[in-house]
């Protein structure tokens, strides 16, 4: 009952997120008087309405009564959701409006992206020893360490700069290529294409998550970024419909 209320509420929490998110994506683009200046706002509908369908994808085939889901999956879920508060930044530069004070807007997306690859890291260990009794045990110890590093590292005042700072950039830097090694060895020891095609799009949306947050100002990398993230999302997406498996 409790993992089953746990779900849900982090189910219910991650629409919330991508609701605000598209809201505030839609009014920016409308209100933007320089075209050019939309661009974040576009990246991020984009890349928001990919984690949507791959959620409706993933909840659709492989969470029921019986299957309460993996942890770890409706994790890196929500988390990737909670990344994209980052357009908040945008906004409030763009309207004068702050839903969020930015210094907690800046540690929320911090302690985000590190969960995203504590997630995905997670998993993959998880995959490669088929234990499933340790499942809730690492995700704590994943939490406990992304709020510890969010505490204790250095954080700019906006978004928009949070990586220029090496402290977060260099974790975030060794989080995300720790993750994309451990499904690249998962690709490249699965037995069937279809396995190790679902890694690889994981990778992709890894490389694209990562692009699109290093480098959230820079346009080339935005499209580049969200590109790479929109392919990945649609791989795992169809895989998780016709597999019922995801990542």
């Amino acid at each position: 009952m409790t993992n089953k209320v746990l779900r849900v509420l982090t189910l219910l929490l991650q629409v919330l997120a991508i609701a605000v998110e598209i809201g505030i994506c839609t009014y920016g683009i409308i209100i933007v008087e320089d075209p050019s200046e939309s661009y974040p706002y576009i990246a991020t509908v984009v890349r928001v309405v990919v984690i949507l369908l791959v959620t409706i994808a993933y909840y659709k085939t492989s969470v029921s009564k019986i299957n309460p889901g993996n942890l770890f999956i409706i994790s890196c879920l929500f988390f990737l959701s909670m990344t994209e508060l980052s357009i908040l930044s945008y906004f409030t530069k763009l309207s004068g409006w702050s839903f969020i004070p930015p210094r907690a807007l800046v540690r929320t997306v911090m302690a985000s992206q590190f969960m995203v690859h504590f997630s995905l890291i997670g998993y993959a260990m998880q995959y490669q020893t088929n234990e499933h009794s340790s499942v809730v045990r690492l995700l704590l110890i994943g939490l406990a360490a992304a709020a510890f590093l969010t505490v204790l590292l250095p954080a700019a005042q906006e978004v928009s700069k949070l990586w220029d700072k090496k402290a977060p950039l260099v974790t975030l830097s060794v989080l995300a290529s720790t993750a994309m090694i451990s499904h690249l060895i998962l690709a490249f020891t699965e037995t069937t294409k279809a396995a190790a095609l679902r890694h690889t799009a994981t990778i992709l949306m890894i490389a694209g998550n990562y692009i699109t947050a290093v480098f959230a100002d820079m346009l080339p990398f935005i499209v580049i970024g969200s590109a790479l993230f929109s392919i990945g999302g649609f791989i795992t997406m169809v895989i998780t419909l016709r597999n019922s498996v995801i990542l």
